[in-house]
C-alpha cells in the first residue's frame, strides 16, 4: 500500500510539472551550474561584447558587472512571433555602488542578434539619491524615446527584488512589476509606437559601462559609478504565472517532504 500510495503521487506530481511547462513556461533558469563563465554551461552563448568578464556563476546565481563588456543569452524553447505578449521574471539585488549608478539596461528579451533588444530593464539613478528599476519598450535616444522608472522613491541595495516584465510586440509596449501578486498589480507601461515589432527568440543578460541614452528628465539622470547586479530564478512565459511560477526549487525537500506522508 506504501508504494502504491507513492507511485500514485509521484505521477501527480509529475504531471503536475509537466502540465505547468507545457502551459505556456518558455524558459526556466535556476543558474545551478559550477562556479565560473555562464557561456560555459549548455544553452548559454555570448551574442555581443569583446574582452575578459564574462557574466560570472557564483553560488548559483547569475552576477554581472558594468564595468565589464560581454553579455550573454539564451533560446527559449519556443520562438515568439512579433504580435505576441511574452513575460519574463526573475529575482534581482543590486549592490551599493557607493555614487549614483549608471543607467544601463542589465536584462532583456531579444531576437538571436546583438541589436534587435526589447524589454529593456534597467537601473535608474534617481536625482533624490538612490536607484530604481525601469523599463524601455526598445532602444532610446535623448529626443523622444526615454525611460519610464519604476518609482521616484529609491529602492534598497542590497535587496533582493522579484522583477517581471511583458514585452507586448502588438501594442509596441513594456510593462513592468517589482514584487507583483499578479498582472493587476502597481505597473509601469514603457510604449514606442514608432518601434519594429520583434520576434522574440531569446533572454539576455547585459554588462555595459556606458550610460543608455534617454529624454532629459528631472527625476533621473546617467549616473557615474558602475555597478554590480545578482541575477537568479529567471523565467519566460506566455503570462505571468508561466514565468514565474515555473521555477522548481533545485536540491531542496520539496519532494522529500511530499514523500515523508507517505512513510
Amino acid at each position: 500500500m506504501r508504494k502504491t500510495a507513492t507511485s500514485i503521487l509521484a505521477g501527480l506530481v509529475f504531471t503536475a510539472f509537466a502540465s505547468a511547462a507545457m502551459a505556456g513556461s518558455l524558459l526556466t533558469e535556476t543558474f545551478t551550474y559550477p562556479d565560473g563563465d555562464l557561456i560555459t554551461n549548455a544553452g548559454w552563448s555570448s551574442y555581443s561584447g569583446a574582452g575578459a568578464g564574462d557574466i560570472a556563476v557564483s553560488s548559483g546565481q547569475a552576477i554581472g558587472k558594468t564595468v565589464q563588456f560581454p553579455d550573454d543569452h539564451r533560446a527559449l524553447t519556443s520562438a515568439r512571433l512579433a504580435s505576441d505578449k511574452t513575460y519574463f521574471c526573475f529575482n534581482v539585488s543590486i549592490a551599493d555602488p557607493g555614487g549614483a549608478p549608471k543607467l544601463v539596461y542589465f536584462a532583456e528579451l531579444k531576437d538571436a542578434g546583438s541589436s534587435l533588444i526589447v524589454g529593456r530593464t534597467y537601473v535608474v539613478p534617481l536625482s533624490i539619491g538612490g536607484f530604481t528599476f525601469g523599463v524601455s519598450t526598445t532602444s532610446t535616444n535623448t529626443t523622444t524615446q526615454s525611460v519610464t522608472p519604476w518609482s521616484l522613491v529609491s529602492l534598497n541595495y542590497g535587496q533582493t527584488y522579484k522583477v517581471v516584465v511583458a514585452y507586448d510586440g502588438t501594442a509596441k509596449n513594456a510593462t513592468l512589476w517589482v514584487d507583483p501578486v499578479n498582472d493587476a498589480s502597481p505597473n509601469v507601461v514603457d510604449s514606442n509606437a514608432g518601434a519594429a515589432s520583434v520576434a522574440v527568440t531569446h533572454f539576455g543578460l547585459r554588462q555595459s559601462n556606458s550610460a543608455s541614452a534617454f529624454v532629459p528628465n528631472p527625476n533621473f539622470n546617467g549616473g557615474g559609478v558602475d555597478w554590480v547586479y545578482t541575477v537568479d530564478n529567471v523565467g519566460v512565459g506566455v503570462s505571468m504565472a508561466d514565468a514565474c511560477d515555473a521555477i522548481v526549487p533545485a536540491g531542496k525537500t520539496t519532494w522529500g517532504k511530499i514523500k515523508s506522508i507517505y512513510r
